[in-house]
């Protein structure tokens, strides 16, 4: 029988739904500008959340694939940012199951790894983006502005004021240096 795993649960701040979402939503807003990427919107409330950022592909598999994988970063960002923020992995666990569904049509479309290991390369490559301290730094104050957005009321934050918040923290890199990195995982 398949039992749920047991995360602590969030304390303080992190104890509020809202704010935990916030704190997602800002590692998802991370992760792309990790990625080369601009942020088009976030949306936190009312539900769904929803990141938007300007992925696009060429149509051909190879440029569709890097959409996937560039989406499934964008979903481990979240579970990362909130582990780093909250000790904890609570709020939105349905992209667990996104990121496995992804993680497979990769494995498929690419046919030349499995989707455990497309899931552990890509996991690795979210790791590496939180593994900087200008984006550990940029947590709190990112998920502050967006959790402050939500309470003014604001269904949809704008995409221009995310990146204006993002420029203050971590630097835009073009998306070339994300492909190179890309490379490196043996795609």
């Amino acid at each position: 029988m398949y039992t749920e795993p047991v995360c602590p649960v969030p304390e303080g701040r992190c104890a509020e739904q809202a704010f935990r979402l916030a704190v997602y939503e800002a590692g998802h807003a991370l992760t792309a500008r990790a990625l080369g990427l601009r942020v088009v919107s976030v949306q936190m409330l009312p539900r769904p959340p929803v990141l938007k950022s300007d992925k696009s592909f060429s149509g051909n598999w190879d440029s569709f694939i890097e959409m996937l994988e560039i989406r499934i970063i964008e979903l481990f960002g979240g579970q990362i940012a909130e582990e780093f923020a909250c000790n904890s992995a609570t709020c939105c666990g349905g992209d667990v199951a996104r990121i496995d569904e992804l993680t497979r049509l990769v494995a498929g479309l690419g046919g030349n790894k499995d989707h455990e290991q497309v899931w552990d390369d890509l996991e690795d490559m979210a790791t590496q983006i939180f593994a900087d301290e200008k984006t550990q730094a940029a947590i709190m104050p990112l998920a502050e502005f967006l959790y402050a957005e939500v309470l003014d009321g604001a269904e949809v934050v704008d995409g221009e004021k995310v990146e204006a918040m993002l420029d203050q923290y971590v630097p835009f890199k073009p998306k070339k240096k994300w492909m190179a990195r890309m490379m490196s995982f043996g795609r």
